[in-house]
């Protein structure tokens, strides 16, 4: 999985947007209801743009956008999608419909406002399709562009995962604290020396100490072009010839490329204790109705073994249509609780509902692995498993498939569930009844807690393509199991 900063006039760590779906699919209705949290509008600076989030859910197809321009001399907004101009508007409402496709995948919308002569005054971005645990702040105060002297308001807007409270803002002039905010608005007047080039970073604060970053630059030349670095993390097993992962090795024993170019590992470390999200995907479809009471029971057994403290898992079934059953937790009497309640009925949606299932992953970090319990058949998916494997690619979640009963015959099912494992780093199992499942559990519990971490500072700077990575072990006889590759 591949982290971006970035350092420039505007920073590129915007918050994740919550879309409606206007056309193809929407499963914003799926999710488990949470409770809504409103936060106080700040007062506007000089110029600003905001865009207008409808509700969150995972957007394919038209989605409208609308954009809150404050400010004098605002001769038109333009509005981007994924860094591509889509449609200016000169007069308000500043609204467009966007057109996200027919796949499942991350988006960036952008609206930006200029005076009559082409100079831009402000910006906003918002994110869709990144998920709804994804946590994030966005400064709104100080715009990037601007000149700034003496008294310098900053202004933050925090989006925040699922069940999560803000503790706090903190504002830094460079690295130095000079404000912070323990109430909305998350606002703060900041000291600043007449004409001083600096940076504003504003640092949000969860109540568990999870933190997340915007950055902007202040009184900048308005030429400064933007750098993004990507810090990757790979997160790999090793396996000898029998398949069994392998302990004791160290930095040197590894060797990392990206497109064929070698790569420095920076960060290594052994992650037999990492905290993991888990997900099982249960087809609850008819034809699984005669192994749905082992379906259960196994499932059950291998939260048990596999949940730590610091652990989480979730339960999503499908048939007609994916459901979360029980949100991530690690109380074990709410994942039997979700369980019991189980029945078989109606057809299956295997792609639709994986891509709901990675959706709900999103905004997650650390180790992330989807497993996925299914006769492998798909009746009526709007998605096809070529968007379902870039959508897992792009979140750098691991699917790890259980084909039950797939039958040696069933070639196109069985390439198609193997598919979907190598290229999102997960493994891939089949077996013949439901009663055979412990073993497959067993060998992907093993799997995630002897991973090795492997990261390092990515030497490619062409933005948006599939960056593909091989890692590779000096010792004979073993075999290194990551991602095949990335989406900076």
């Amino acid at each position: 999985m591949a982290r971006s900063a970035s350092i420039a006039g505007s920073a590129t760590l915007a918050r994740p947007g919550r879309a409606v779906a206007l056309g193809v699919v929407a499963l914003a209705t799926l999710l488990p209801a949470a409770a809504a949290s409103s936060q106080p509008a700040a007062a506007p600076a000089e110029h600003s743009v905001r865009l207008l989030e409808p509700p969150e859910g995972l957007q394919v197809g038209p989605l409208r956008v609308g954009a809150v321009v404050e400010g004098p001399g605002v001769a038109r907004v333009q509005f981007l999608l994924d860094g591509r101009p889509v449609l200016a508007k000169r007069l308000p409402p500043f609204s467009v419909e966007l057109d996200l496709g027919e796949a499942p995948r991350p988006h960036l919308v952008a609206a930006v406002a200029y005076d009559a002569a082409g100079r831009e005054l402000a910006r906003d971005r918002l994110r869709v399709n990144l998920g709804p645990h994804r946590f994030a702040v966005r400064l709104l105060s100080p715009v990037a562009g601007h000149r700034y002297q003496g008294t310098l308001p900053a202004r933050a807007e925090p989006t925040l995962p699922i069940g999560e409270a803000l503790e706090r803002v903190d504002f830094f002039l460079g690295e130095e604290l000079a404000g912070s905010a323990t109430a909305p608005p998350w606002a703060a007047d900041l000291a600043l020396a007449t004409g001083e080039q600096t940076y504003v970073r504003a640092v949000a604060t969860l109540a568990d100490g999870s933190t997340a970053e915007d950055l902007v630059a202040v009184n900048a030349r308005s030429d400064m072009e933007e750098l993004r670095i990507s810090f990757v993390e790979l997160f790999t097993s090793v396996l000898d010839r029998r398949r069994k992962p392998v302990d004791g090795l160290t930095r040197g024993d590894f060797a990392v490329t990206e497109n064929g170019v070698p790569q420095t590992v920076r960060r290594f470390e052994r992650v037999l204790d990492r905290p993991i999200h888990v997900g099982v995907l249960l087809d609850t479809s008819t034809s699984m109705t005669d192994e749905l009471a082992e379906t259960r029971r196994a499932a059950l057994e291998f939260f048990t073994r596999i949940l730590r403290p610091r652990d989480r898992a979730t339960v999503i079934t499908f048939a007609d249509e994916p459901a979360v059953e029980v949100p991530f937790t690690s109380d074990l009497e709410a994942l039997a609780a979700g369980l019991d309640d189980l029945e078989a009925e109606g057809e299956t949606t295997l792609y639709d509902s994986l891509a709901f299932s990675l959706y709900y992953f999103g905004g997650l970090a650390g180790k992330r692995a989807l497993v996925v319990l299914t006769d492998g058949h798909d009746s009526q998916s709007r998605f096809d498993q070529a968007q379902v494997v870039e959508f897992a690619q792009r979140l750098g979640v691991a699917v790890y498939p259980i084909g039950v009963d797939v039958g040696t015959r069933d070639f196109e099912t069985e390439s198609a569930l193997r598919r979907l494992a190598t290229a999102t780093g997960g493994s891939a199992f089949f077996i013949q009844r439901a009663r055979e499942l412990n073993s497959a559990y067993e060998r992907i519990e093993a799997e995630l807690r002897s991973q090795y971490l492997l990261g390092y500072q990515s030497t490619s700077t062409v933005p948006g393509a599939f960056r593909q990575v091989e890692v590779a072990v000096a010792a004979p006889g073993l075999t290194a199991h990551t991602i095949p590759g990335y989406y900076p």
